[in-house]
């Protein structure tokens, strides 16, 4: 199993024209559930750093090519649109499939 996590950061000042260009980004690249399964979806907290937002998606079989590219054209629309918008995107093994690369197994 594979997850994608993507937090982004957005500065206090811009989380009005943040928010319009997110509903703008959905409608212009919608979701696309054959590609993925959200396990979060886009959980707001404010910080002293600006509004961090975290989404967890995991990747259905050989998806994940097509799940980064439509990600990615998403983030890039709201980055270029937004001074000090910031993001990250970390791609995660389950558990059990870390440890199997180790050549462990985990205990049942």
């Amino acid at each position: 199993m594979v997850i994608v996590m993507t937090t982004v950061w957005i500065p206090h000042a811009k989380a009005s024209e943040a928010g319009k260009l997110f509903i703008e980004a959905s409608k212009k690249f919608p979701g696309d559930r054959s590609l993925s399964k959200d396990l979060l979806n886009n959980a707001v907290a404010a910080t002293k750093e600006g509004y961090k937002v975290v989404s967890a998606s995991e990747i259905k079989e050989g998806k994940l090519n097509a799940f980064i590219a439509q990600l990615n054209k998403t983030l890039l629309f709201i980055a270029n649109g937004i001074e000090g918008y910031k993001y990250q995107v970390e791609v995660m093994s389950s558990i059990v499939e870390a440890m199997d690369i180790l050549g462990l197994k985990p205990p049942e």
